[in-house]
């Protein structure tokens, strides 16, 4: 009888253990779905190019009414602006085209890093649009799987380079392809390395054109062909 006393409290024990060792793991997954579940009703959530235009008037104006102001001031305001509402029932200043080539809505990862920085993404969708700017003035058209394409990718990450930061210039590039596959993928990730492998300090907007143009002329960047990766050339310039 004493054995058996012993045998239940011992069980008892072992079932209070193991209720204890369970219950942070379902804590912190109701907590992670709390988190998540919040995360989805953001409403100040970055979605689109539309919504980028929105914020950069914002930040025109901002800056015009506080010139001295820091980034790190700029970003609080827009994500102030954000949260009361801002992006809601606002009419973009600009089309709803795209910065880059076919691309409107935001990828996953680009929305995260636009809800962090979004003064950030406003520069680097600038800079595509620039990008894509030059490439028709070079190229006369923004094409896909040719040279204009690794023409533009390479300039885009070249361009942010100078703006944000070799590091931060990555982490957008990459993000942009999050929903690119197969030999598009891999040549876009290709020429956005070289483009970001420029040396781009101090440098001008026609200089890093120029250099740009040399990496593509010469083959140091990538196009498709026939399915396959080759290097690019003078064609089209």
């Amino acid at each position: 009888m004493l054995k058996k006393k012993y045998f239940i409290t011992g069980l008892a024990s072992m079932i209070i253990m193991a209720s204890i060792a369970v219950m942070p793991m379902n804590v912190q997954a109701a907590e992670n779905a709390k988190e998540y579940s919040s995360k989805e009703k953001i409403s100040f959530e970055i979605r689109d190019s539309k919504d980028l235009a929105i914020l950069s008037r914002e930040l025109d104006r901002f800056i015009a009414q506080k010139p001295n102001s820091t980034e790190k001031e700029q970003e609080k305001h827009l994500i102030s602006f954000m949260e009361n509402g801002g992006l809601n029932n606002q009419v973009s200043p600009r089309s709803v085209g795209d910065y880059l080539p076919g691309v409107s809505n935001l990828t996953p990862p680009e929305r995260k890093l636009a809800a962090k920085h979004p003064v950030q993404a406003i520069k680097v969708y600038d800079i595509g649009k620039q990008a894509e700017s030059k490439t028709i003035e070079v190229y006369g058209r923004n094409g896909w799987l040719d040279n204009s394409d690794a023409f533009r990718h390479c300039l885009w990450n070249a361009l942010m380079k100078q703006a944000i930061g070799v590091s931060a210039a990555e982490q957008w590039a990459t993000a942009h392809e999050y929903n690119s596959r197969g030999t598009d993928r891999a040549m876009d990730l290709y020429n956005n390395r070289i483009g970001r492998s420029i040396n781009v300090s101090g440098r001008s907007l026609s200089s890093i054109v120029s250099l740009v143009k040399y990496k593509v002329r010469y083959g140091s960047c990538r196009r498709v062909v026939n399915g396959a990766l080759v290097p690019t050339d003078g064609t089209g310039m």
